[in-house]
């Protein structure tokens, strides 16, 4: 009942307004520049304390009794990404599209496409294919991963629910400058081939990624760690004109349940 009740303090329809002021409040014309610069050179950049104070505590309690009531276990490896595992629980867009209206609000708000298309250099839009609009996923036992991969879209932004200390893991490494080869995956090549960057994250803050050319992973945690985020997936224009494949978005967290909706 206390996530329920705490969601009510915030509306869908409130969200766009509320991420408005805070982005006019807290990111500057030089913070926004800094941003801007740092993604160009690592191809991924945290974004401190992203998500509005008012905003946050509704957000966390609404994707954490998603999670608590729907999340499904996981513990495969990829061949697609080099046998790289995936340890970690998730829930998908179908079930988030029904019952987490302000995660759909956030990730639908014009406010925050705007926002990263200033961070990125370019304008980005909603994901044609509506399985990666959002999900949720947790690390929740020692060991658990989100191993090395790239992804399908170009942006992905990731909102950090939950975290643990960096050094009961959980941070974000990524190696920018690479190149998925689904036939012939080669993630140690893409290790020694570029440096590795490594972040840790707070719970409010997120991060964008550009995932189709930054192999990245979330580093194992370890001890009594506790990792919930949100990841959120953005396209380019040229995304928009080019065929997808979603093998390892669809086998983690369901895909979507009737096509037709992807748009």
């Amino acid at each position: 009942m206390k996530a329920e009740s705490s969601a009510l303090r915030v509306t869908a329809s409130e969200v766009n307004g509320l991420l408005a002021r805070h982005f006019a409040e807290e990111f500057d014309q030089d913070r926004m520049e800094a941003l801007r610069r740092q993604f160009e050179d690592e191809h991924i950049v945290p974004l401190r304390q992203l998500c509005p104070p008012e905003l946050f505590g509704p957000i966390k309690d609404e994707a954490c009794a998603i999670m608590d009531r729907h999340g499904v276990s996981h513990d495969l490896v990829f061949e697609i990404t080099d046998n790289t595992p995936r340890s970690m629980t998730t829930v998908g867009q179908p079930v988030i599209k029904d019952e987490g209206p302000l995660i759909d609000a956030f990730y639908f708000a014009p406010e925050l496409i705007e926002f990263v298309g200033r961070v990125v250099g370019e304008k980005v839009h909603s994901c044609p294919y509506a399985g990666e609009h959002y999900v949720i996923s947790r690390l929740v036992k020692s060991g658990d991963t989100h191993g090395w991969h790239w992804d399908d879209f170009t942006y992905g932004i990731i909102l950090v629910l939950e975290a643990p200390h960096y050094t009961d893991g959980g941070f974000v490494q990524a190696v920018p400058n690479t190149a998925w080869d689904k036939e012939n995956p080669d993630v140690y090549g893409a290790l020694l081939s570029s440096q590795v960057r490594s972040y840790a994250l707070e719970p409010g803050d997120a991060y964008v990624v550009k995932t189709n050319t930054t192999m990245h992973r979330v580093h194992p945690i370890r001890g009594e760690g506790r990792r919930t985020i949100v990841n959120m997936t953005l396209a380019s224009a040229e995304d928009l004109t080019k065929p997808m494949t979603h093998e390892t978005n669809d086998a983690l967290f369901g895909g979507v349940r009737d096509t037709r909706s992807a748009g």
